[in-house]
């Protein structure tokens, strides 16, 4: 519950001192938390990472561009961090990515996953590869 609420708080582009007031934790034992969590996720490829921190840094970009529109000249500062930032991540969330044999495996198995985890039948046909899946999923109604 609370691991939740402290994602949900960072991919709102909240700070880690400021999600530790919130949780009555030490911003230190915030980070151990979020380290902790990552430690046992897959990694992400870099594109995927990079998107994830542009949704991460909007909420920040929209604050800041307000606070300029208001008149706050200080407010200059962190909205150009913000876009070098941005400009970062969008080069490497751009960047052309294949989709092989092996993207086309990789993502299976990422269903599979998902699908295992949330109890789906795993009676479609394995052999035809996304064919069957496709089928047996029309025959089942859910295509």
């Amino acid at each position: 519950m609370r691991r939740g609420r402290i994602f949900a708080r960072l991919r709102e582009g909240w700070a880690y001192d400021e999600i530790a007031a919130h949780e009555r934790l030490t911003a230190e034992r915030v980070r151990q938390i979020v380290r902790k969590a990552l430690e046992k996720r897959i990694i992400d490829e870099e594109a995927e990472h990079a998107k994830l921190q542009l949704a991460r840094l909007q909420p920040a970009m929209r604050l800041a561009g307000e606070a300029i529109a208001d008149g706050d000249v200080a407010a200059i500062a962190p909205l150009m961090k913000v876009l070098d930032r941005l400009d970062r991540y969008q080069r490497a969330a751009k960047a052309v990515q294949v989709y092989d044999d092996e993207a086309r495996r990789k993502l299976m198995d990422k269903i599979n996953r998902v699908a295992a985890n949330l109890g789906v039948d795993e009676g479609v046909p394995s052999g035809g590869g996304e064919a069957a899946a496709l089928a047996g999923a029309r025959a089942t109604g859910e295509a």
